[in-house]
């Protein structure tokens, strides 16, 4: 029988568990390099759903994930991290995993093989018209998701699949199909390995060009964070330090002056403004910093 490639053993695992601990470890850091590499043949379809993305951000939008399993981790945190690394609204994001909340500490997998618990879950999510979501999936027919999916396309709301499997039902059903095509698994079947990883570096890819793109990452800094301890604090305090030649003291200052926020205390200072007149003008330039250094 063909198995999918998620689901195929890797001669090379054949008698793994003979082989000395180095030479293990060596073989699963290169496998995940093979997975890594194989994402680059994906990068225009990864560029077409960053641009999707990049329209919904920036037209004030919601963005959904959607995932069960290690996948639903996956894109759990990437959900997570787009507000602390990018300053992306936290209501405007929704997260749908199989099983819910409760699910995270034992992930049982029952929960994904239910479609209509997808479906009811993206219509209690409030994404719509116009809204963005994100699937993944390493096989690509995963139940939960492709219900997710399914109400998707019935609201209107853009899609984005992420699979390591040719040619299945979510990247077919998707606007922005993104195939990932990563080797069989070490250990078969096992896709928290290569393909998760692949998973992960997409999903980076993606968000990063969007914050690039709507002028949330200038010249290497998270500009967009808003730093609400001392570790983001003191990061926004050299960002500020680097972008406008202040000195320690006033990047401190103008910081609380703005709430944490690296943009507003970036113009006050550049500009010699308020926070109140700060916030205006970068919203006049669409929340973009770049006009200004």
């Amino acid at each position: 029988m063909k198995l999918p490639t998620t689901e195929d053993r890797d001669p090379l695992s054949i008698g793994l568990s003979t082989r000395p601990d180095e030479e293990i470890l060596a073989l699963l850091l290169q496998r995940q390099r093979d997975a890594l590499t194989a994402t680059e043949a994906a990068i225009p379809q990864i560029t077409r759903a960053a641009e999707a993305l990049r329209r919904a951000a920036q037209a004030g939008r919601k963005i959904g994930y959607a995932g069960a399993g290690s996948a639903g981790l996956t894109a759990l945190a990437d959900c997570l991290e787009l507000p602390g690394t990018f300053g992306f609204p936290p209501e405007r994001l929704r997260m749908l995993f199989a099983g819910g909340a409760e699910n995270l500490l034992h992930l049982a997998g029952s929960h994904e093989d239910n479609e209509e618990t997808g479906y009811r879950d993206f219509q209690a999510s409030g994404l719509g018209e116009g809204d963005i979501l994100i699937g993944v999936s390493a096989s690509g027919t995963t139940p939960f998701t492709l219900g997710t999916f399914r109400a998707a396309r019935q609201s209107g709301t853009v899609t984005i699949a992420l699979a390591n499997n040719p040619d299945t039902p979510l990247l077919r059903i998707a606007d922005n199909p993104v195939f990932l095509n990563t080797p069989p698994e070490i250990v078969a079947g096992s896709t928290r390995l290569g393909a998760a990883s692949a998973q992960k570096a997409a999903l980076n890819m993606i968000s990063t060009l969007v914050a690039l793109r709507l002028g949330h990452a200038v010249r290497g800094h998270m500009v967009n964070l808003v730093a609400d301890n001392d570790k983001l604090r003191q990061r926004a305090q050299r960002i500020l330090q680097d972008l406008t030649g202040c000195a320690a003291g006033t990047a401190e200052e103008k910081l609380a002056l703005a709430d944490g926020r690296v943009k507003i205390a970036a113009l006050m200072i550049l500009e010699d403004l308020d926070a109140e007149g700060a916030a205006q003008l970068l919203s006049a330039n669409d929340g973009n910093l770049r006009p200004f250094l």
